[in-house]
């Protein structure tokens, strides 16, 4: 995906003091493009725009003109909303600093457009598309239109709330009680048999199933009413 990133609100960069020397003020210029530089790189898989603000450093904090400057995320740390980045100087200055940084990566999340029951399948009338900032948003958002719409609601869901995959599943193929055929299916054979499926289960899931003999045997639950056991 394409992704654009934007610098807003760079508010004086690293300016150290109204009385820097050139010196100094050519250092913080380096500090700012390492930092710059640094979060670049580390944010370039993001999703949609990603937007970064590195804030305004301490005027009040001086430091010596250094050559080799390594940028680090302090332990802890993560590249997503509020944070800093630590710029230590390898050289014979020797100092570090942290640099305050803010990121907010908007994207494209699906919403409910009304209200939705617990157990409801999803239609093209119940979703809406909007942006907002990932970073706001707990849990895995369901950012494509497809992976909504024909899943059911796993809890009801609000009118206007972004959708998380965990609230969303695939729907049943099979019922709990459901008859179904029991197919084993080996090297060069296939057996079959009938049973009752114990719970339901959708496309691909595991299935458990009491055969005519009353022995629960698991296996693959298959469109048509099959459960499919690999031998």
């Amino acid at each position: 995906m394409y992704k654009k990133i934007l610098f807003i609100k760079i508010i004086c960069s690293l300016l150290l003091s109204a009385t820097a020397t050139a010196g100094e003020d050519s250092s913080a210029k380096t500090i700012f493009r390492t930092v710059d530089d640094f979060v670049r790189m580390e944010t370039r898989y993001l999703p949609g725009e990603v937007i970064i603000r590195i804030n305004q450093q301490d005027s009040r904090q001086t430091i010596r003109p250094c050559n080799q400057l390594q940028p680090f995320l302090p332990p802890g740390g993560r590249l997503w909303g509020k944070f800093s980045v630590g710029v230590r100087c390898q050289d014979e200055a020797s100092w570090t600093l942290y640099v305050p940084v803010e990121i907010e990566v908007i994207i494209r999340v699906i919403h409910t457009a009304q209200p939705v029951s617990m157990g409801k399948q999803l239609e093209a009338q119940d979703i809406v598309s909007k942006e907002v900032d990932l970073v706001r948003i707990s849990g895995e958002a369901v950012t494509d239109p497809d992976q909504a719409i024909g899943k059911v609601a796993t809890t009801f869901l609000a009118s206007g709330q972004p959708i998380r995959t965990h609230q969303l599943r695939a729907p049943h193929i099979i019922s709990r009680g459901q008859k179904v055929r029991l197919t084993a299916i080996g090297t060069g054979f296939s057996v079959s048999t009938e049973g009752k499926a114990l719970s339901a289960a959708a496309e691909g899931e595991v299935v458990q199933v009491r055969n005519p003999t009353g022995r629960i045997i698991s296996g693959i639950a298959r469109t048509g009413g099959v459960v499919e056991i690999k031998q």
